[in-house]
């Protein structure tokens, strides 16, 4: 899972989102020279449908849409022959990431540059409609960023076929949402669900090469897994919270 790539802005990259140029191409040259293999979203959904496949498989996924992933990382992954999957928040495609003030300048992607993209070998998921979190939402707000936010791209003339919750964040009424709106796969960050909540390993700008190596393995997978389910644990224990002092709310409830 990668968000930008290339320099970072002039103010800072403070979650450490943009990938180098030269980190990307000597991650990409890495994965190549040890045999893994790229696969594209058909290849991955028919490995969840139990095809065969490579030991060393990967799908390589972006979220949000900047423009970045069009001028960098676009150009790269088809010179290396990896197909990927690019996420985006269809109601706010072309303008500015208003969910974060931390990356206000970074533009996201319009209709016509997701459609340039597709035909790189990038295909289009959803990524909400307006990149809300997916928690606690009402039957009205997962029907718009589900539905509605599919929507918004088919007419574009978008086909998307795999959703990716927003901050990697869901509870059970999303993924029933997502699930039923016809979608073939969700994703989310360390807290797996399924196979409409699926585990990803996130790279980052402050990622090393020894990093980036260990994060392939299955120590670290097991790691992130752990990880994910403490995560829940820390809700539930916040949940219990709000039970026992019912006029203040410290967290939300997780339906999973």
């Amino acid at each position: 899972m990668y968000h930008f790539f290339g320099d970072a802005p002039a103010h800072g990259d403070p979650k450490g989102l943009f990938v180098s140029e030269q980190a990307l191409a000597d991650q990409l040259g890495w994965l190549g020279r040890r045999g893994w293999n790229p696969l594209t979203l058909t290849e991955f959904l028919a490995a969840l449908d139990g095809a065969p496949t490579p030991r060393r498989s990967y799908l390589f996924t972006i979220d949000d849409g900047h423009e970045s992933a069009m001028r960098i990382a676009a150009p790269a992954l088809a010179a290396a022959g990896v197909p990927s999957v690019l996420f985006v928040p269809s109601g706010l495609l072309g303008g500015p990431p208003s969910w974060t003030e931390d990356y206000a300048s970074e533009r996201l992607l319009d209709a016509s540059e997701l459609r340039a993209v597709a035909a790189t070998g990038m295909e289009i998921g959803v990524h909400g409609f307006d990149h809300a979190r997916m928690w606690d939402m009402t039957p009205d707000e997962l029907e718009r960023n589900t539905v509605h936010a599919r929507r918004v791209l088919s007419d574009a003339g978008i086909v998307a076929r795999s959703y990716a919750y927003p901050y990697g964040t869901w509870d059970g009424p999303a993924r029933r949402a997502v699930a039923g709106s016809g979608y073939d796969a969700a994703f989310a960050v360390a807290r797996e669900g399924g196979r409409f909540a699926l585990d990803r390993v996130g790279v980052y700008a402050h990622d090393s090469m020894p990093t980036f190596r260990f994060k392939l393995s299955f120590p670290y997978r097991v790691v992130l897994r752990i990880a994910g389910r403490t995560w829940r644990l820390r809700h539930l224990v916040r949940d219990a919270l709000a039970t026992a002092r019912p006029h203040t709310r410290v967290g939300r409830r997780v339906d999973a």
